[in-house]
């Protein structure tokens, strides 16, 4: 057996909650980054156990995070599935979720939609997942595993509408200062390719979706979002997310 810890994680929140689920399961943990290509086509055994984190993207999967997880041979593997937002809501995430693992051939045992610092407007969630939250993360983890161990094999009820919401998401305004060393660091990691390697001080609109990747691996700081427009984002959001959500696990 072995225990996966698999998330599409562009700013590091979701990273943080599936590895902090996984280590609660297992003391070793292998790790599949859906951000990289290299992540396409992995098969797994019924004896594994996954832990498959994405963020909740205008209440969606990331569609890239859908697209590798759509290449996946789950080969009757167990799945955990996991949402994580920034302190709005995941819509339809969750949902959407389980059905591409069971798509692909998992068997989904439990949903979990956790809280993480927002990846554009860092005061919402602000700090999340805290210790806190990794503590209950922590107990989730082992009500999960009491499930398995006394063998209830039971499908969770989980939150979420069918047809999904329609996808939204456009490309954020990013400023790029003149610290920039060209080491194209931005370009070689966007999961979407929409930062040409010829010009890393630009952005192909048409594919960017915002996920602040670029932002998070730039060694200088020399990326960031335009000011005017968080500040826009954050008085559409705030009525939605100044009210401090909850965890919550589904058995």
């Amino acid at each position: 057996m072995a225990v996966y810890s698999i998330h599409f994680s562009p700013t590091g929140g979701t990273k943080t909650v599936a590895d902090v689920l996984a280590h609660a399961l297992s003391d070793e943990v292998r790790t599949i980054d859906l951000l990289q290509k290299s992540a396409e086509k992995q098969s797994f055994t019924q004896e594994d156990i996954c832990l498959i984190a994405v963020p909740a993207f205008g209440g969606r999967v990331p569609p890239k995070a859908a697209e590798r997880l759509r290449t996946f041979h789950a080969n009757g593997a167990t799945a955990v599935t996991v949402a994580v937002f920034g302190n709005r809501a995941i819509d339809d995430t969750l949902i959407e979720l389980y059905d591409l693992a069971l798509a692909v051939g998992f068997t989904v045992t439990a949903g979990i939609e956790a809280v993480a610092e927002h990846s554009l407007v860092r005061e919402f969630g602000h700090g999340r997942p805290n210790a806190a939250d990794k503590a209950e993360l922590t107990a989730f983890a082992q009500a999960i595993k009491q499930k398995w161990q006394a063998n209830r094999r039971t499908t969770p009820t989980l939150p979420g509408n069918r047809p999904y919401k329609e996808f939204h998401a456009s490309a954020m305004s990013l400023a790029v200062d003149d610290t920039c060393t060209n080491c194209k660091r931005c370009a070689r990691h966007c999961p979407v390719e929409a930062i040409p390697l010829t010009n890393v001080k630009t952005v192909a609109a048409d594919k960017c979706f915002s996920c602040m990747h670029c932002v998070s691996v730039c060694p200088v700081g020399a990326r960031r979002q335009a000011p005017h427009a968080v500040a826009a984002l954050a008085e559409r959001l705030r009525e939605r997310c100044t009210t401090v959500k909850p965890n919550r696990l589904y058995l």
